[in-house]
């Protein structure tokens, strides 16, 4: 399996990560009719995003987002990339929090959160030191795995739909894009990692297209089945939509009376890819800034990996996790628009010969 299809795949597997549990809500919050038309422009957008951040990249082949701000200075490298390093020890202290409630609420009720936060930071930490190569392989494990679980959860929960539930499906004018949440749903969006392996391989927007559509349509199932089933006006007042959409199917003919325990061990493989990417993408930025060669990418992981534990193990509650994750996702979404165009523009003048650097 080539390079290219593994970069896809850990592509697809972080978006589903962040994509069941927030997502459908902060939709529901955004509109109450006509759903399809946030999920569809927010996926317009990071399609217009990722297709300026490739155009970006490609102007500086043979280096990755850390090289190419190095090429306009360190303090430019410091300014920019140390807040969207913050973000991401945030980030991944709440989704591994997150998603650790939900596994507890779905089959291990009576286990302590702290001894299945505990298990899930050691494995993402253990991935991201052995490095790249083996996030791709345990990916796609994972993805051959999750997929199918997903298509199952998916499909299974047609016979519980009520069309009458999701009409009117047209919402004139389109509200949505003067609230200040629907800058937030960028954050669902995670391309960023892609720039951080540009120096090993040269991709094409054409290549994630595919990929980018199929998250589309992933978003908008795990939107319209609680939608289908419940309807708006019950939507909006249950925690996590999709978990409840999935333990209403009835599947008793299965060796599983629950459908919600395929959902649970989805969750498990999604965070570790998505926090050991984010633990290896902190690596990759120190490692660079800080000049240091007596420091290796496994210190810098443990070190920021421990502050992230240290943040998850202290929230008190789901809903504090939820609003702090929800927040992070907001300043993720500022460093998703600032990072494509700011290569983009310094690499095509460039280009122009405005703007030398040292090759």
């Amino acid at each position: 399996m080539t390079q290219r299809i593994q970069i896809v795949i850990v592509f697809i597997l972080i978006q589903l990560s962040i994509g069941y549990l927030v997502y459908p809500n902060l939709i529901y919050a955004l509109t109450k009719t006509a759903h399809w038309e946030v999920v569809m422009f927010q996926g317009f957008l990071q399609w217009i995003l990722i297709w300026i951040y490739i155009k970006g990249l490609n102007y500086f082949p043979e280096n990755d987002v850390i090289d190419i701000y190095l090429k306009m200075g360190r303090w430019a490298t410091i300014i920019i990339l140390t807040p969207f390093v913050i973000n991401l020890i945030a980030l991944v202290a709440f989704n591994i929090r997150l998603h650790t409630e939900v596994i507890i609420s779905v089959f291990l009720p009576r286990t302590p959160y702290w001894s299945i936060l505990i298990l899930l930071y050691f494995i993402s930490v253990y991935t991201a030191i052995k490095g790249l190569g083996t996030i791709f392989r345990s990916s796609i494990f994972i993805f051959l795995i999750v997929i199918p679980l997903v298509l199952f959860n998916i499909f299974s929960s047609v016979i519980n739909f009520d069309i009458h539930n999701v009409t009117p499906a047209w919402n004139s004018p389109a509200r949505f894009l003067f609230n200040i949440k629907f800058f937030y749903l960028l954050g669902f969006s995670s391309f960023l990692f892609l720039g951080f392996m540009a120096s090993k391989t040269k991709l094409s927007f054409r290549q994630l297209f595919i990929a980018c559509a199929s998250v589309t349509l992933f978003f908008l199932s795990v939107v319209y089945i609680p939608l289908f089933i419940f309807g708006q006006d019950t939507v909006v007042t249950l925690t996590n939509p999709f978990l409840e959409a999935m333990d209403s199917v009835e599947i008793s003919w299965f060796s599983f009376n629950r459908q919600t325990m395929f959902f649970g061990l989805s969750l498990v493989g999604l965070v570790i890819v998505a926090n050991s990417v984010m633990l290896w993408m902190i690596s990759q930025v120190m490692r660079k800034i800080v000049t240091s060669r007596r420091v290796k990418s496994s210190y810098w992981i443990i070190a920021f990996s421990v502050i992230s534990f240290v943040f998850a193990f202290f929230v008190p509650n789901q809903s504090l996790v939820e609003k702090f994750f929800l927040w992070s996702t907001g300043a993720q979404a500022y460093s998703m628009i600032v990072i494509p165009f700011t290569i983009f523009i310094y690499g095509f003048l460039s280009k122009r010969g405005v703007i030398r650097y040292e090759k």
